[in-house]
Formats: structure tokens, C-alpha cells, sequence
């Protein structure tokens, strides 16, 4: 009997334990807890708050003391050991909370404040300051830096959203250092409460729980302030195919840098390329396909017109370079772009008076395009020497081109607004393709 009974509990369990696995999942309407890594290596740090706060030993959990509000403690890493106000410490890894947690009040690391609690951690070489913080309270502050908060909502929610699902799909990047994600652009950056707003907050709330999977898992969901038109496919950015990270149309017109343009002259180059170990003498031309409209179909690009490849050719060597590599180098907004070489027009023309008489009149011509060789291809922009001469750089959009344009979503909001139809969810759609937009706690 007592058998029968232990197989009924068991056949019980089994068959709704899924199910209890699952509520638990959907039903969570807490945020999780993210640790993110502040600083490393830090020698000293000053530590306040805005609110009664402890000092706790992270390793037994007991506190070490209580101070009052705007207190200003100063704790320092010198001969492997941390002290505090000079007096040194037991514990190699201590934390900082609030007495009281208050969601309007903050810890203060270095003069900046911020939500959660901190662990400042020795390890070799300084101290590690981690800011353990929910999810959300995170994002608060990550929105704000990538987006105005006077853009449209539905905007900043697909922001929000954007930004909730790629450091859900980062967590590990930093698993080795003791947290989940650093503070800056490597991950996302964050600056704590000071980069918080009311429309910024409120689009972070009002999608909370809410990410973009593939395969029931979050995407990686990268986001570029404008394309310049089109987005591009990730294995054209990255070399790694992403059945989500696909090419579309985008309507960034109205951004400042939907078009930039950068002027420098061969000897800039010349400099630029021996600084990264790519000394080829005298800059003797460029070789890169020119930029068309539509439908790229050089080698040396991708079909979205962005630089796959480029060769500098100098006397003495010839290096060819990524797009990535030539955008890194020299700064630039993009890798979709075109060179052209310039040089400058006369200031002066002589003007015949009769048949023995001329005179030198002043004029004020703008640079010209300087014409190729007649035996040079299309893709050959050679250098002529002429005093003045410089080389421009014409390009569109800014920033890696992958998922979500900024300024296209604004832009698709906007439209939204005025037609009373679409929202945050369209947005995303529009750029991460074939995605699961599903709400997880």
C-alpha cells in the first residue's frame, strides 16, 4: 500500500513539474540581478551615499560599521591589503548598502551615484568595484546614453528592449572578472543615476521582462546609431551568419550624420599607416571600387556598398586593409564610403589685354576632382603630388551598421505617431528578422 501510494507522489511530480518549471519562468515579475564591473585596478576610491549606509564584511556578511548619510569614506589598496580612512581592514572583499533600501537614494562611488549595492573586491593589482543592480535599474541609465529621452516613446522602447536583450545575451562576457558586464562600450555604458530620466524610465518599465529570442534563447541584438540607408547582413560586418542580423532598407535621412565627410592629405595617411606597423613609404594611389547607388556588386564591398577591403599602394610596400581596420585607423563615422583625390584650383588666371599684355586677376575657384591616368581602371585613386592635394572622404551613416538604427526607429515612431498604428514591436521586427518577441518575467 505504502508503495503504492510513494508511486502515485512520484508519477504526481513528474508530470507537473514541467509545468510548475515553466509558471515559474513566465509568472517571475522580478527582474533579475546583473553585477556590473565598475572599475579594476583601482588604487583608491572615495565611497558616500545619500542616504544611512553600512560597510559589511561580503565574506562572513557581518557589519563592519554604520555611518550617516554623506558620510565620506576613503578606501585604499596599498601592499596588498585595503584601508579604510587609513586604518586597515580584515576583510579582502567588503560591501556597501543602503541601511534602508530607498529606490530614490544612491550610493556614491567616486563623486557618481548609484542604485543597488556595491562589492569592492582586492585582487591582483587593485580593487575590483562592482555595482550589484537589478536588471532594470541598470537599463534605466544604459537607455538614456544611447538615445535623447525627447524621442518618441515607442522608440525608446524599442531601445529599451534592444538594450535588456543584448546584455541578457552577455552576461558571461566578464565571468572571469568577478561580474557580468563592464561600464562601458565594450558592453553597454553606464553611468549610473545621473543618466536617468522620467520618458527613459518609463520605456524601460513599460517593457520590462520583455526581450527578442531566436531559438528560445536572446539574441545577440547589436544597434548603430544610423546606417546610412541600408543596414547589413552580420557575416558582412563579422564574418558570422545570423539568420536574424539580415539587411533591410532604412530611413535615416533625417540624421546629422546621414552623410559626413573627412578630408586629410597623403602625408596624414602615410603617418596613420606607419603608426599600426604599416610603413609603405610615399602614399602612390588607393585602390577601391567606386560607391554606386544600388545593387554593389564589387568584390571589394559588400552588396550594401560597405568596404569589405582596401589597398594603399606606397613605394615602398603595399598593405591591404579591412574596412573595419581603415575605419578604426582613421576615425571614420562608417565604412560606407568613397574617396575621391582634390586638389586645390589656381587663386590667380592670366587674362590676355591685346596681343603682347596680360594680366593676373585674383579669383576664388573651388578644389576640383583630379582625373586618374588614362591607362589607370576605375578602382586606381592615384596620388599626383600637387601642393594642396588631399584625399576626402565622402560617407553615409555612423557606426557598424548591424540591427537597429537609432535614427530609423525614430523615424518609424514618428510615423506611428501621426498614423495612430504601429509600435515598439513593429520596430524590431523591421530590424532583427525572424525573432520570438516574448516577455520573460
Amino acid at each position: 500500500m505504502k508503495i503504492g501510494k510513494l508511486i502515485i507522489c512520484l508519477l504526481f511530480i513528474l508530470v507537473w513539474m514541467p509545468l510548475t518549471s515553466e509558471a515559474s519562468v513566465q509568472g517571475a515579475r522580478q527582474s533579475p540581478d546583473v553585477k556590473i564591473g565598475l572599475w579594476e585596478k583601482q588604487s583608491s576610491i572615495f565611497v558616500s551615499a545619500d542616504a544611512p549606509f553600512v560597510l559589511l564584511d561580503s565574506d562572513t556578511h557581518k557589519i563592519i560599521k554604520k555611518y550617516d548619510a554623506n558620510v565620506k569614506l576613503f578606501i585604499v589598496f596599498k601592499n596588498k591589503q585595503l584601508f579604510l580612512n587609513d586604518q586597515p581592514l580584515k576583510s579582502q572583499n567588503i560591501g556597501i548598502e543602503l541601511e534602508t533600501p530607498d529606490e530614490d537614494k544612491g550610493i556614491e562611488i567616486n563623486k557618481k551615484s548609484y542604485r543597488g549595492t556595491m562589492e569592492i573586491n582586492a585582487v591582483i593589482g587593485g580593487m575590483t568595484v562592482i555595482n550589484k543592480i537589478l536588471l532594470d535599474q541598470y537599463l534605466y541609465s544604459v537607455v538614456l546614453g544611447e538615445m535623447p529621452d525627447s524621442w518618441s516613446a515607442e522608440a525608446l522602447k524599442a531601445q529599451a528592449v534592444a538594450a535588456r536583450t543584448f546584455a541578457l545575451y552577455s552576461l558571461h562576457k566578464h565571468e572571469e572578472d568577478g561580474f557580468d558586464l563592464c561600464a562601458t562600450t565594450h558592453c553597454q555604458v553606464y553611468t549610473g543615476k545621473k543618466a536617468e530620466k522620467a520618458n527613459t524610465i518609463k520605456a524601460v518599465d513599460d517593457t520590462t521582462g520583455i526581450v527578442m529570442l531566436y531559438n528560445n534563447k536572446p539574441i545577440y541584438a547589436p544597434f548603430h546609431t544610423t546606417s546610412g540607408g541600408y543596414t547589413e547582413n552580420s557575416e558582412d560586418v563579422w564574418g558570422t551568419y545570423l539568420p536574424y542580423l539580415r539587411s533591410v532598407l532604412d530611413d535615416d535621412a533625417q540624421a546629422p550624420n546621414h552623410h559626413w565627410q573627412l578630408d586629410i592629405t597623403p602625408l596624414e595617411i602615410q603617418r596613420k599607416l606607419t603608426a599600426v606597423g604599416h610603413p609603405i613609404g610615399n602614399l602612390q594611389a588607393i585602390e577601391l571600387s567606386p560607391l554606386q547607388k544600388s545593387g554593389q556588386n564589387a568584390a571589394d564591398r559588400t552588396a550594401t556598398g560597405r568596404i569589405k577591403t582596401i589597398r594603399f599602394i606606397g613605394d615602398k610596400d603595399i598593405v591591404r586593409l579591412t574596412g573595419n581596420q581603415v575605419r578604426n585607423i582613421f576615425s571614420l563615422k562608417s565604412t560606407l564610403f568613397d574617396i575621391s583625390m582634390i586638389v586645390p584650383a589656381d587663386k590667380k588666371i592670366d587674362v590676355p589685354l591685346g596681343d603682347y599684355y596680360k594680366k593676373e586677376i585674383k579669383v576664388e575657384l573651388p578644389p576640383y576632382q583630379e582625373k586618374n591616368f588614362i591607362t589607370d581602371t576605375e578602382n586606381i585613386r592615384r596620388v599626383h603630388g600637387r601642393t594642396g592635394e588631399f584625399i576626402s572622404f565622402s560617407g553615409f551613416g555612423w557606426g557598424h551598421g548591424l540591427g537597429l538604427s537609432q535614427w530609423g526607429a525614430k523615424a518609424m515612431a514618428e510615423k506611428f505617431a501621426v498614423n495612430k498604428n504601429g509600435d515598439f514591436k513593429d520596430i524590431l521586427n523591421h530590424y532583427y528578422k525572424n525573432i520570438e518577441i516574448k516577455k520573460i518575467y
